[in-house]
């Protein structure tokens, strides 16, 4: 008899916890709120990386572990299907590193293919604080969620948002750039 109680409790115990991880449809990534119409033209300009995040057991994230921080510049490419990026990183040990990278837009879409990584799929998904942008890349071996904002300095809130999107995802870990260090301009 007490055997019986036991068992159903831990059942119950268990619909609790299974119906508070279930997410809501706010907390799966949704891409309702970019601009189609003003695509790519409100992402030119500066940004900030915060965050990455990726499924448990793989290497997605081992790169940005040496980060401290970095500056992103968006800006029209010399043709007009691509976007440039520029960066400037701050690796913990000091030293600044720059990289650029081409994407290529694809026509009536906000998804985005790397040059020079055509399994690369890049897409933009907007979320409730402002003046940021996720994007999701995938290739054969990756998989990641990655933060954005325009702002260096990011609320506890939309940490936590971006954190329940990635587990909504099924992305548990997560890594958020330190930014101890100060910032490496852009040139």
């Amino acid at each position: 008899m007490i055997s019986n109680a036991w068992c159903y409790l831990l059942y119950l115990y268990g619909l609790i916890i299974d119906s508070l991880s279930i997410c809501n449809n706010g907390d799966h990534l949704s891409a309702s709120h970019i601009n189609r119409t003003q695509f790519p033209l409100q992402y030119m300009g500066n940004w900030h990386f915060l965050a990455a995040s990726a499924g448990p057991g793989t290497n997605a994230l081992e790169i940005f572990k040496v980060m401290d921080n970095a500056q992103f510049t968006v800006q029209a490419g010399l043709e007009e299907e691509k976007l440039e990026f520029r960066a400037s990183i701050k690796v913990k040990d000091g030293s600044c590193v720059p990289r650029k990278w081409i994407y290529l837009l694809t026509e009536g879409s906000t998804k985005l293919r790397t040059e020079g990584h055509p399994d690369r799929l890049t897409e933009l998904f907007s979320c409730r604080c402002p003046e940021c942008v996720v994007l999701k890349e995938t290739d054969n071996s990756t998989a990641r969620l990655l933060l954005y904002s325009r702002s260096q300095q990011l609320e506890d809130v939309c940490m936590e948002e971006f954190r329940r999107k990635s587990s909504c995802e099924g992305y548990k870990d997560v890594i958020q750039i330190p930014q101890k260090l100060e910032i490496c301009h852009l040139t």
